[in-house]
């Protein structure tokens, strides 16, 4: 009896021992994470132009809430004149309801200096779904009501410019769709669909990233962003297109 209670203790502490040396300790995520993009480009000879774009971004989590934004600006130049000069800010803030629905407020607001709408505002509430949360995969949906102000690029920069003259004051629908993919440790895929739906104008934006680490602080991302627009001025194109290549620093 003595010997097979000794064994069994024996065998008992091997197993406490090898399940302590198998143990890691948990990596705790820090409440704040923010992220720089930079992206610069510059061609000569035939053709001279020079484009820079950024990006900050920067979410917080704390307890059943979620606030996140960010900045960004483009701008380019050609043949030493400015060719395109645009600033958008976005600023959303959720709380959970329970362990996957959320509520939310969204603030978005877009300069365009040589678009049809100098100023683009938009105000929007809703609810937010997590369809999928796994750790390599993570897809949510959002939906609801909300307002829209828009003012017309008055401001011409040639006499043939095209602008729209009307003001827009309107209730809107907003739906997003988010995705992120990590098929590895060192690659992100990243998939955001946000359509506005309004009586004077629709939109659908889809924007693309894929993100490869350098280092844990430092990755190269690429982006493709896609906007259509049901109705433009004559003359302007109802898609709007833009690709990216940046240095990305997570801080």
């Amino acid at each position: 009896m003595a010997r097979t209670l000794l064994a069994l203790l024996l065998l008992a502490s091997t197993h406490a021992n090898a399940a302590t040396s198998d143990e890691r300790p948990t990596r705790i995520p820090p409440p704040l994470t923010t992220e720089l993009e930079l992206g610069y480009q510059s061609l000569g000879g035939n053709s001279d132009s020079q484009t820079l774009n950024t990006r900050i971004g920067g979410t917080y989590l704390k307890n059943q809430y979620r606030h996140s934004g960010e900045l960004r600006f483009l701008l380019a130049e050609k043949d030493g004149e400015e060719d395109k000069r645009k600033g958008q800010i976005e600023l959303q803030s959720d709380k959970k309801v329970n362990e996957r629905t959320y509520v939310l407020g969204n603030v978005n607001y877009v300069d365009d200096r040589y678009g049809p709408y100098f100023n683009d505002f938009t105000l929007a509430t809703g609810m937010g779904y997590q369809l999928i949360r796994r750790e390599t995969l993570q897809v949510e949906v959002e939906a609801g009501p909300g307002y829209r102000h828009q003012e017309p690029n008055l401001d011409e920069l040639d006499d043939d410019d095209i602008v729209v003259r009307d003001t827009v004051d309107e209730l809107i629908l907003r739906g997003s769709a988010k995705m992120t993919w990590k098929p590895s440790k060192t690659v992100e895929i990243g998939v955001r669909l946000t359509g506005i739906a309004g009586n004077s104008n629709s939109t659908m934006e889809a924007e693309f990233n894929l993100t490869t680490d350098i280092s844990d602080f430092a990755a190269i991302k690429i982006s493709n962003n896609q906007k259509l627009n049901s109705w433009v001025p004559e003359g302007l194109k109802k898609r709007d297109s833009a690709m990216t290549v940046n240095l990305l620093f997570k801080m």
